[in-house]
C-alpha cells in the first residue's frame, strides 16, 4: 500500500510540474494526456495497399502564443509512397471558444506541418486521416500562456 501511495504522489507531482511549471521554452513540446495509440495514427483495413502509421508531433512557440504546430510524418506507405497520399485532419476545442475548429492538410511524399490557433490553456486536439479508417491521436494539451 505504501508503494502505491508513493507512486500516486510521484505522478501527481510530475503532472503538476508539467502543467504549472515555470513555462515552456520556445518551440517546446506541450504537455499532453496519453492517447490510445500513442503519438501515431494507425490505419485499419487494406486501404489499397497504402498502410502504415503516421507519427504526430506537437510543438508550441512562445513568440506565437496560442498557436500549436502539428507535424505529421509517415512511418509506412500511407502519405509517403506515390499514389498513397492522404489528408490529415486536425480538430480542436478550447475553453475560450468551446466549439470545434477544423483544419486539413495534404500528406503526400513525406512530412507535412500545419499551425493552428488552438488558444491558450487546455485544448482537446484530435489528429486523424481522411478518407481512410484509422485510430486517431486525441489528447488534451496544455498550451502555456
Amino acid at each position: 500500500m505504501n508503494s502505491i501511495t508513493r507512486t500516486v504522489a510521484t505522478a501527481a507531482i510530475t503532472a503538476a510540474a508539467l502543467i504549472g511549471g515555470t513555462g515552456l521554452a520556445a518551440a517546446d513540446v506541450p504537455p499532453a494526456t496519453p492517447s490510445l495509440t500513442g503519438d501515431d495514427i494507425v490505419t485499419v483495413g487494406d486501404n489499397a495497399g497504402c498502410n502504415g502509421p503516421i507519427h504526430i508531433e506537437r510543438t508550441t512557440d512562445r513568440a506565437h502564443p496560442g498557436q500549436l504546430t502539428i507535424t505529421a510524418t509517415p512511418r509506412g506507405d500511407l502519405g509517403a509512397r506515390p499514389g498513397c497520399g492522404t489528408t490529415i485532419q486536425v480538430d480542436w476545442v478550447n475553453g475560450i471558444a468551446p466549439f470545434t475548429h477544423s483544419a486539413q492538410l495534404p500528406l503526400d511524399g513525406g512530412p507535412a506541418t500545419i499551425t493552428v490557433d488552438a488558444g491558450l490553456g487546455a485544448s482537446w486536439v484530435t489528429v486523424s486521416v481522411l478518407p481512410q479508417r484509422a485510430f486517431a491521436v486525441s489528447n488534451y494539451i496544455w498550451i502555456a500562456p
